[in-house]
């Protein structure tokens, strides 16, 4: 996909430039999932375990796509090692039925919200 395929995906996905307001809803839909993964691995409902670790891991391969990510990029790049690392927990929840990594999973998408808004405040009254 060239540059200008890309920009203009993202351009068009959301109805303008794609701005931080855009990543807060989806660190939040993340968020939602591991919490009811971890109901799930609480109440022995390994079904829904699997559903929604797989529509958190469908909400990351989205996210993921739509990172900014060419040479001059610095968000895009920083994010794509997050989201990495977010799967890999993912990955250890489901396999190992882990309640401490959907606990880590949650951590991370909080301070990752609670750090772009302290960025988005400072940058706003700069």
């Amino acid at each position: 996909m060239s540059m200008g395929t890309t920009t203009g995906y993202r351009t068009g996905m959301f109805d303008g430039e794609a701005n931080l307001s855009w990543l807060r809803q989806g660190w939040r839909g993340l968020r939602f999932y591991g919490r009811r993964a971890k109901a799930a691995i609480e109440a022995g409902d390994i079904q829904t375990k699997a559903e929604m670790i797989l529509r958190a891991d469908q909400l990351l391969d989205i996210m993921s796509g739509i990172l900014a990510t060419e040479p001059s990029a610095t968000l895009g790049p920083a994010l794509m090692t997050i989201y990495t690392a977010l799967r890999y927990t993912l990955f250890r929840a489901n396999a190992e039925n882990s309640l401490s990594a959907l606990d880590d999973f949650e951590t991370a998408l909080a301070l990752l919200d609670q750090d772009m808004i302290k960025s988005s405040e400072s940058a706003a009254a700069a």
